[in-house]
């Protein structure tokens, strides 16, 4: 089993990275992919860049390329629900997007409007949080939404993110998603709590990434070990 694990930046990827044994390091395109291993279970690393377009062309890259059998996206989020706070969890159950409707998605190639996630993962990532005792932060399974916005208002955060059952916006996960769905390859993503998507959003994203990023690679790592080598 080869799993794909992306973050969009580098701070998200740092301490997989740092903890994985490197067999090659492969450059396509401008982004760099690490090849090799984390507790016995081989994984292909790299950062895609924000934005839904860089995020759909380097999972293909993954799948395409490189051969992975799942795909996981791991990084930061911007909180939705009042009740997730910085540095929670998030464990995708779904994506779907915010700005592009759900309705005009389900009528387009291809024919999907909300994409699931990999229940053996998922499964997974909860048990990993559960081993994690010491922990500050809580953790949900959830759906994500997507969009190429960062929310920095909190009136656009309630016209585009109040109505929705996410937990946790993105830049990256929902085209992620459509592409392994293309390519019938299951995906997953686990996210932590970088901001509230909302008025503060900015100063609070500053202050948090690097905390939130090592969260969610911390759970990362003890999901791969959950999973079959």
């Amino acid at each position: 089993m080869r799993y794909g694990i992306i973050g969009a930046m580098p701070v998200e990827i740092e301490k997989i990275k740092n903890t994985m044994t490197i067999e090659r390091t492969t450059d396509h395109h401008g982004l760099t992919f690490y090849e090799g291993s984390v507790e016995g279970r081989q994984i292909v690393l790299t950062t895609c860049g924000v934005g839904k377009v860089n995020a759909a062309h380097t999972t293909l890259l993954l799948i395409d390329k490189f051969g992975v059998d799942k795909v996981i996206n791991v990084g930061v989020a911007g909180g939705i629900k009042p009740d997730i706070h910085v540095k929670d969890v998030v464990i995708g159950t779904s994506t779907t997007t915010f700005d592009v409707g759900p309705d005009i998605m389900g009528r387009y190639f291809p024919f999907c409007s909300n994409y699931q996630y990999d229940p053996e993962i998922i499964e997974a990532a909860k048990a990993a949080c559960e081993s994690i005792t010491d922990r500050s932060w809580k953790y949900v399974t959830a759906p994500t939404i997507t969009g190429d916005m960062f929310v920095t208002d909190s009136g656009l955060k309630a016209r585009f993110l109040g109505g929705t059952d996410a937990y946790c916006n993105d830049m990256e996960a929902q085209a992620m998603a459509q592409i392994a769905f293309i390519y019938k390859v299951p995906i997953a993503n686990i996210r932590s709590i970088s901001d509230n998507a909302d008025d503060e959003a900015t100063a609070t994203y500053k202050e948090n990434e690097a905390a939130a990023a090592e969260v969610a690679a911390t759970v990362l790592l003890e999901t791969l070990k959950r999973l079959p080598a």
